[in-house]
Parts: structure tokens; C-alpha cells; sequence
């Protein structure tokens, strides 16, 4: 029977560093083939010994992993193939070594945005509306003037996002004009405020809560007609403290840090305003 990779010491050796090197970076086999341009199956083989890989593709694992390839075959070569490259061995990765790394992550982030409509999470808080979008099981409404999304029975809804770290009121329209008030009176809001990049709570606003605010926006727009000034409004603002005060608290971050599933969302009677209740994490009615 001819010896397979397996039966080598420095075949099991080379396993071996290639998988503890790879999870030292936090990558995925998914993620290392991607970055080094080889087939995720190879990687799993080299990984478990099954398949010898050629030098090109041992160099191309070692661009991925941020090393040079003498490492992937550093450590004792013992009987039992048990070497190992421990976190002090590895260089220190540069910061386009840590970017080329992290591509990859931010690429499938990307493609998940795609799904929910969002062509570029970098743009205009696309990386927390999707998180938003996910959250609320909501689709986004692509090209559109007031009224970001929908659910599965054809509600629409406005969606808005703040770094509350940074600014203490949401953003909502670069030109606020009657139209667009008259959009925002029929649907629903939903608040999402977040500290950095990490969310922290979640509010579901009704569009008689915010009638002071479409009111005073009207008024100010009709009597910059009346001026004979450009009318439509620049961004106007809603803070955080009055979302809090007249919206539901329907999410709250959870203590380990992970997203959790988001709750139902509600269609209230005409005549019920409802009030944060300030406590829990999910809020159902």
C-alpha cells in the first residue's frame, strides 16, 4: 500500500499549523480558501493530512494567514505529528495584512446587505439598517422618497438609525417638503439607536407621536414659500430622549453581545398611543 500524506509526520505537522493558525486569526476555512484563492475542500483536506498541497498553494495559505511559509511548517515533528505554532510564534500582521484578512467577512456582509436590497453597506448607515432590516424581518423599499420598507402584508414603514456615541437626534430627510411630511403621517417609524457599530435598543414609533414635529416642518415650509425662499427643508431632527419617551421599546440589546431574534411588530387601534415600558428585552403586544 503506498504511503499517504497522512503517514508523513511533516504532512500531520503541516495540518496541524495551517488549522491552529487559522483559527488564531479568527478565519474560517470558508474565509482562508476565499482569501487565498483555493477550493474550501483542499483547505479541508490539507487541514486533516488527506491531501499533499503544492508549493503555490502553500504559499497562497500562508499570504492568507499572514506568514511566511517557513512558519506553517514551524514546531518538533514528533512521532505523533502533534507541533504545534503557538500565538507568540506568529509575526505580527501589518494592517493591510489585517484588512486583506478581514475583506473576505465584509465581502459576505455585503451579500447579505444585497439580499435586503442595500447596495453598499458603507453608505448612508447601510451596515445598521441592515441589521435593523434583520431584526424587524422587514424588506427594504429601494427608490423611494419617504417609506424605507414593508412587511409581508405590504405595510410600509420608516426606518431611521442613529450612533447615539456621536449625536443625540435622528436624522430624517434632506428635503423635508408636504409630500414627504404626507408620507411620514401614513406609516409607521421604527428607531434604531446604536452605540458605535453595536445596537442598543429598538423603538416602534406611531405617526401621531411625531405630529408636532410634521406640523412645525409644514409650517416652516409653507412660510419659506411665502418668503419667496427655497422651501424644502434640509434634515430636520428628531431626538433620541422624545423617541424614547413616546415610542415602544420593542428590542434590547442582549447581554452576550449576539443579535437576537426581533419581535412582532404592532398595527395599533386609531385611538392607543403607546408608551415605553422601559423594562425587558422583547416587547410583544
Amino acid at each position: 500500500m503506498e504511503p499517504t500524506p497522512a503517514d508523513s509526520p511533516i504532512h500531520r505537522l503541516l495540518a496541524r499549523n495551517i488549522r491552529r493558525i487559522r483559527k488564531q486569526r479568527g478565519m474560517t476555512q470558508e474565509i482562508l480558501a476565499e482569501t487565498a484563492g483555493v477550493n474550501q475542500t483542499h483547505v479541508g483536506n490539507i487541514e486533516n493530512a488527506r491531501n499533499s498541497p503544492s508549493l503555490e498553494i502553500l504559499n497562497r495559505l500562508a499570504l492568507a494567514l499572514g506568514v511566511p511559509v517557513v512558519v506553517l511548517f514551524g514546531g518538533e515533528q514528533d512521532p505523533e505529528g502533534l507541533g504545534e505554532v503557538s500565538g507568540a510564534d506568529l509575526p505580527p500582521q501589518s494592517p493591510l495584512d489585517r484588512i486583506n484578512a478581514l475583506l473576505p467577512y465584509v465581502r459576505q456582509y455585503q451579500r447579505l446587505a444585497s439580499e435586503f436590497g442595500i447596495d453598499d453597506i458603507f453608505q448612508d448607515n447601510g451596515g445598521k439598517l441592515l441589521q435593523t432590516l434583520i431584526i424587524t424581518r422587514l424588506r427594504n423599499l429601494t427608490g423611494r422618497e419617504g417609506n424605507d420598507a414593508q412587511d409581508e402584508q405590504g405595510n410600509e414603514y420608516e426606518l431611521k438609525t442613529v450612533n447615539g456615541s456621536l449625536t443625540a437626534a435622528f436624522s430624517t430627510h434632506h428635503h423635508i417638503n408636504p409630500t414627504i411630511i404626507g408620507k411620514y403621517r401614513k406609516v409607521n417609524w421604527v428607531f434604531c439607536v446604536y452605540a458605535g457599530i453595536e445596537i442598543v435598543e429598538m423603538y416602534q414609533v406611531r405617526p401621531q407621536a411625531l405630529e408636532p414635529y410634521f406640523s412645525a416642518w409644514e409650517e416652516k415650509w409653507h412660510k419659506r414659500v411665502a418668503d419667496g425662499k427655497s422651501a424644502d427643508i434640509n434634515n430636520p431632527k428628531i431626538p433620541i430622549k422624545f423617541v424614547q419617551q413616546v415610542g415602544r421599546l420593542i428590542y434590547k440589546d442582549a447581554a452576550d453581545g449576539r443579535i437576537a431574534p426581533g419581535p412582532e411588530l404592532a398595527h395599533w387601534p386609531e385611538d392607543e398611543l403607546p408608551r415605553n415600558s422601559g423594562q425587558g428585552t422583547l416587547f410583544a403586544e
